[in-house]
């Protein structure tokens, strides 16, 4: 007897709610497979985006910026161009 008949031969005597919560966490483990077997989209177009060069240099700038206090502080984020100081 395999897993899957074990499983099913063991479910058969149980009541109606509790079948539901079995089934509820045989979907839960199918996502989870399913997370771990494919990449998300954004993951990938994550991937893409700092594969490019130019984002990595332009990070790189910023954070040479920031080390040399060439930096703009605002006060309120709400209210960007009003709080600049």
């Amino acid at each position: 007897m395999n897993t899957a008949e074990k499983i099913y031969k063991t479910v058969q005597g149980l009541p109606e709610p509790m079948l539901h919560e079995v089934l509820d966490f045989v979907e839960f483990l199918q996502k989870k497979n399913r997370r771990r077997t494919s990449p998300s989209k954004s993951q990938s177009e994550t991937d893409e985006y700092f594969a490019n060069p130019l984002v990595i240099e332009a990070i790189e700038r910023g954070m040479e910026d920031v080390n040399a206090g060439r930096v703009t502080k605002i006060a309120d984020p709400k209210n960007v161009w009003e709080s600049i100081q």
